[in-house]
């Protein structure tokens, strides 16, 4: 079970309905073990694939966009180096929920930002022009 709470002076408060509805399932007086972490941002995830559609939109490199990605995410310097027998392998880092912390994320949007306006040649605040329409 999963509850996303919200810590105030009385204690954890469930935040939405159905996270209420699953403390509800809990019973008094039994002890439970809970792991404590700071959810990452879902708003700013769709943000971070906004960014990434407007450098793969502008860019002149011809590839898929799930190949983009990994090489944006590889060119900021988030990746894994493998040896393989024919040389070494880069892949990029997982930026699923459970692999990157909110804080780690945050780095990462700005160094891919930087390496977008770098490949793309715009300005910062025309970016941000274009990210309202993938938003």
């Amino acid at each position: 079970m999963k509850l996303y709470c919200q810590n105030t002076i009385t204690g954890l408060v469930p935040l939405y309905p159905a996270d209420y509805e699953e403390k509800k399932k809990l019973k008094l007086g039994v002890e439970y073990e809970v792991e404590v972490r700071t959810p990452r941002n879902i708003g700013f995830h769709r943000k971070f694939f906004a960014l990434l559609n407007v450098g793969w939109v502008n860019t002149s490199l011809d590839m898929p966009f799930e190949t983009y990605r990994k090489y944006i995410i590889i060119k900021a310097g988030y990746f894994k180096i493998y040896k393989t027998p024919k040389g070494l392998f880069y892949d990029a880092e997982s930026i699923s929920f459970s692999n990157m912390s909110q804080d780690r994320f945050e780095e990462l949007y700005s160094r891919v930002l930087d390496k977008i306006i770098e490949d793309i040649g715009i300005t910062n605040e025309e970016i941000e022009k274009q990210l309202i329409n993938f938003m």
